[in-house]
């Protein structure tokens, strides 16, 4: 293990000569007589903090702990000649790091998580640790390693209520400091003993957490800042998993369970990432499009074995490493992939299928190189994450949001039509909301330095079955700091290439602004890019504003089609539009093609419902809406749509999708009733029925949260972060849905029957809102 450490994690090849030793003790002189700080500034009175930190004149932390990773890598490397004056170099450093006061005992990681500043300290111990013996300052550097890396939390156990805390942070940032802490451990059986409990705290570590505690979820979602965060679980597992490896080779190989939950929620990333970008709308507060997963985790993760330790690479974390490889791989990558190669792995194919990720209310449809997502929130999962400077007018992300990711090479969010330069925040694909002027849509955290916006609405989420098609529901409600007069009952089924959206009791009490559902916002690459207007002939005026359309089907410049039920009023422009920088609220502009769903102001009962193709044609767009108009050809049907129920029929599969916003009696299809808010999938199978349900409601809580309301009614006080259900679990749930006819379960089955008459209930037990399908005949 200490090998692997050593020669596979920590050392570097480097350069050492003359020049670069020289660059190095300029570096350190430069520390001389300064102050050392991390986030001190943060804590400034704003009248007098220019002046104090130009009085203060500090070097940050940061800059000494890459410097004394630099000095340790160097001396690794180093010849005899130019050892002893790098390693008083480093001595240097660390001397003048303890004399400013970052030492056991130390308060000043309370200002701020201390860990990405620290990385290079910690890193840097190991290699030096010859040297700061004979200087006898091993013990003290080691104890000080211990309190900065917060040790002593491997052996406090897991019952307090923020235990799983941050803990991505941890992955990435202070796990590597806390397995130096032990390595340096004075005799083996000190480090034996270290390393057990190290490893326990990490087996546990790694295993689903109840709640919204930070952590891995039963679904591979993942968890920061109690919500599913793909940025900072990129970040985390990019930390731990060189680690991971370097346990894995003996007798501190993490368990299997721990294995495989970290397995699965790399497997899930990589669903919900196409091919590497995540789509916007699981962006957190970073909307500039370019967030992704890191190929590295693959890498270091698919030679650390197979869960129990039965084979020493993993081929499926091996086969998603190679198939996510750049275009122009490291030599490392290289390396790596001529290993496996070796061994017969070869690059899996793009996922594809049909994902309910509800610990995200998230749905991912892939097929192919293609991927549609849709998002929600609800009353258990924050909205989204905006703070002082990033994310300002964030708060429509997670509205319904569908994205199409489907062009560029690779794959991501530029290529299939997002950028962020003219991009109106108000108009999110699949988004049902008040245009607002972005001085009314930007958040206010007056007081406050972050907002994450729950709501009292418990029914949003994704299903599927046969794990290829799937749905999503959500009973939107804004929350009463914006407009708790908005809400809206939306839906979208996903067959294939086609995605149905429906959208019904739509209504707020603002009589200023328009109410919208956006079908498209594309970046054009050129302004003469063509937009479709039912005909094959292209729409390329630029700009061209046309407000009061009525059209059956439209075509993006991105080969997306929509086609819309008739009476829709929907506005298409093409221009140059002005916005800001989600972060810097600089103005931007951009050319877009842009389309909506004109609700009109204050709507009461408005509706929407319309039809997407992906990678489509104009010739196949009239083809789909001379269909629509036959009954007997129509690709797709919807028996009901209103505030209780919204039904889908798809022709090609067979499939009948039933949203259900309240308990409800039903006429269409096989389902007669359905007793809980829920999603159900239906097809015939032979003599038999599939049935798949989803009740996507966490039911982390029952009842109300009595602390966010005020006389009866929702205000949504308190953050999410406050709230005693943060570490509850999912509580199970007896869900019935009747159906026409005497049914049985088809052998074992996740379902109980009861016959009454000419019909049947059939019981299900849910949690986790994950969804359960059976076979009945």
């Amino acid at each position: 293990m200490h090998s692997r450490y050593h020669d596979e994690y920590l050392i570097a090849p480097v350069k050492v000569d003359d020049a670069s030793v020289a660059a190095l003790a300029a570096q350190t002189g430069a520390l001389t007589g300064r102050p050392v700080h991390a986030y001190q500034s943060q804590i400034y009175p704003p009248e007098i903090a220019t002046e104090l930190k130009a009085f203060a004149d500090p070097v940050t932390l940061k800059s000494c702990t890459d410097l004394m990773k630099s000095l340790a890598q160097a001396h690794q490397a180093a010849g005899a000649g130019h050892r002893a004056t790098l390693a008083s170099l480093y001595l240097r450093v660390v001397a003048h790091l303890r004399e400013q006061g970052w030492t056991r005992g130390s308060c000043q990681g309370t200002i701020h998580h201390l860990g990405y500043d620290m990385r290079g300290y910690y890193d840097s111990v190991y290699l030096m640790r010859d040297a700061l013996r004979e200087a006898g300052l091993l013990e003290e550097v080691r104890a000080d390693l211990a309190w900065f890396t917060g040790l002593g939390r491997i052996f406090r156990g897991w019952r307090h209520r923020m235990a799983h805390g941050s803990i991505m942070d941890i992955f990435n940032t202070t796990f590597r400091g806390m397995l130096a802490a032990v390595l340096l451990r004075d005799t083996e059986a000190e480090q034996v003993a270290y390393l057990r409990v190290l490893r326990d705290w990490l087996n546990t570590a790694l295993l689903p957490t109840d709640g919204i505690q930070d952590g891995v979820k039963v679904d591979g979602c993942a968890f920061h800042h109690v919500g599913f965060f793909p940025d900072y679980v990129r970040d985390g597992f990019t930390g731990l998993a060189p680690l991971v490896y370097v346990m894995s080779g003996g007798a501190f190989r993490i368990s299997r369970e721990a294995h495989e939950s970290l397995k699965k929620a790399l497997l899930t990333m990589r669903v919900y990432a196409n091919r590497t970008n995540w789509p916007i709308s699981i962006s957190g507060r970073n909307p500039g499009g370019a967030t992704s997963l890191s190929i590295v985790l693959y890498q270091w993760l698919a030679f650390a074995g197979t869960p129990g330790g039965s084979g020493d690479v993993d081929p499926e974390i091996a086969a998603a490493f190679l198939r996510l490889l750049p275009a122009a791989p490291t030599s490392q990558q290289k390396e790596l992939a001529a290993r496996l190669a070796a061994r017969g792995v070869t690059a899996e194919p793009s996922p594809t299928g049909n994902w309910a990720l509800n610990h995200a209310a998230l749905a991912v449809h892939r097929r192919g190189e293609w991927q549609v997502t849709v998002r929600g929130h609800n009353r258990y999962l924050w909205s989204t994450e905006v703070y002082v400077g990033a994310n300002w007018y964030g708060r429509y992300n997670t509205y319904g949001q569908i994205q199409v990711l489907h062009r560029g090479d690779p794959v991501g969010n530029a290529g299939s039509g997002y950028s962020q330069p003219g991009w109106d925040w108000n108009r999110r694909p699949g988004s049902t909301v008040v245009h607002k002027p972005l001085e009314e849509l930007r958040a206010d955290l007056t007081g406050a330095i972050e907002e994450m916006l729950l709501t009292d609405a418990r029914f949003c989420g994704a299903h599927t079955i046969d794990g290829r098609h799937g749905m999503f529901a959500m009973d939107l409600h804004e929350h009463p700091k914006y407009d708790g007069s908005y809400r809206a009952r939306k839906s979208v089924f996903l067959f294939d290439d086609r995605i149905i959206a429906i959208g019904t009791g739509i209504q707020n009490a603002d009589t200023v602004n328009e109410t919208e559902t956006t079908l498209f916002q594309t970046r054009l690459a050129a302004r003469t890019a063509p937009t479709y207007v039912d005909s094959v002939e292209p729409v390329v005026a630029f700009p061209h504003d046309a407000p009061d359309l009525s059209p059956r089907w439209l075509l993006d410049d991105k080969g997306i089609g929509y086609h819309l039920a008739a009476g829709r009023r929907v506005a298409l422009r093409r221009s140059t539009q002005a916005s800001r920088d989600n972060a810097t609220e600089q103005p931007t502009s951009g050319d877009f093609a842009t389309a909506w769903i004109r609700h009109g102001a204050a709507p009461r009962g408005g509706r929407y419902e319309y039809a997407m193709l992906v990678n489509t044609t104009p010739g196949r767009m009239a083809a789909f809406a001379e269909a629509m108009e036959d009954p007997a050809r129509a690709p797709y049907t919807v028996p009901r749509a209103d505030t209780s129920a919204h039904v889908v029929t798809d022709r090609e599969t067979g499939i009948t999708g039933y949203a259900v916003f309240e308990p409800v009696d039903l006429t269409h299809g096989p389902v007669r009733k359905v007793d809980t808010p829920s999603m159900v999938l239906i097809r015939p199978d032979g003599d038999g029925l599939v049935l798949s349900v989803c009740d996507p409601d966490l039911r982390l809580y029952g009842g109300i949260d009595p602390d966010q309301y005020e006389r009866g009614r929702y205000v949504g006080h308190y953050s999410p972060w406050s709230r005693p259900w943060l570490t509850a679990p999912s509580h199970p749930h007896l869900l019935r849905v009747t159906l026409e006819g005497r049914w049985r379960p088809d052998g074992e089955q996740r379902c109980r029957t009861t016959i009454r008459g000419d019909r049947t209930v059939v019981e299900f037990t849910t949690a986790h809102g994950r969804p359960i399908q059976v076979r009945l005949r």
